[in-house]
């Protein structure tokens, strides 16, 4: 199903389950939700509502012409999509860059969150890309000294640099699996239509306001939140979590990588429903 946004853009969205509405925001950032939606649809579905979303610029939803991807705007097109479904609140659920998002929401909107899930989810990028450095270089064999992050231009040419080499050399996805076998699931379910506006990602890699410290704002928050980890996940770090600063905090660390709905899920399906049973009543 589509929405039109108050600019224009129309955005891909599916609603399934029942029980308290949860929004499903992904990362990339420029991915989609449908490879998460087709593992943990059937799962979350017993007792939530679970909404959908493919950000603009992503999966199924249209690509923005003039580029308007800030993060006002995305946050902007999650609220215009609550009032659309006449949702009064709900939680919100940030897989990866997804976090970044959802806690920006429950910022601008605390009435209207209920609760958040953070899913691996980074909320400092340029600490997530500087662990990524790090260990690409190690698997690499090349020395890591270290680089400054006054120029995001620079420390992004940096980045890609190395990642272009963890691609050659078949690296790069053992940063976020475990099993790299699982990746093949989810090439599987993206080969079904997968095509998100390249800009998009541009956009975000080259703009300041996403590379803030968000650690910071998660200390302002005083929604309940779970936050699940990856005691293997070398995309966002293992341990990156630890900087969070929310008021009213569950960290559950499990035996994955990046993406624990397809490497453990029937404990990622756990412990959100025990978060969901114990802290939304």
């Amino acid at each position: 199903m589509y929405f039109k946004t108050s600019d224009g853009i129309r955005i891909y969205f599916e609603v399934s389950g029942t029980g308290i509405p949860c929004l499903y925001l992904h990362g990339g950032p420029g991915y989609w939700s449908k490879s998460f939606q087709h593992i943990m649809n059937e799962p979350l579905g017993e007792k939530l509502q679970m909404v959908y979303l493919d950000q603009r610029g992503c999966g199924r939803s249209e690509h923005s012409e003039e580029e308007a991807y800030s993060l006002d705007r995305l946050i902007s097109d999650i609220e215009e999509l609550r009032n659309h479904l006449e949702i009064d609140e709900w939680l919100v659920m940030g897989h990866s860059f997804g976090g970044i998002l959802a806690i920006n929401y429950a910022e601008q909107f605390p009435e209207r969150t209920k609760g958040i899930i953070l899913a691996n989810a980074t909320l400092n990028m340029t600490e997530s890309f500087m662990q990524q450095m790090r260990t690409g270089s190690e698997m690499l064999g090349l020395e890591w000294t270290g680089i400054a992050a006054d120029s995001l231009s620079k420390f992004m040419n940096t980045y890609f640099g190395i990642l272009t080499k963890l691609i050659e050399e078949g690296l790069y996805f053992k940063l976020q699996f475990v099993d790299t076998d699982k990746k093949k699931e989810l090439d599987m379910i993206d080969n079904e239509g997968l095509d998100s506006d390249s800009n998009f990602q541009k956009f975000v890699f080259s703009s300041a306001e996403y590379f803030q410290d968000f650690t910071l704002l998660s200390g302002k928050i005083d929604n309940p939140v779970l936050v699940i980890a990856g005691k293997d996940d070398y995309a966002v770090g293992p341990s990156h979590h630890q900087s969070f600063k929310f008021n009213k905090m569950d960290v559950q660390v499990l035996t994955s990588g990046h993406h624990p709905y397809v490497e453990n899920p029937a404990t990622f399906k756990k412990v959100i429903m025990d978060f969901v049973e114990n802290k939304m009543k």
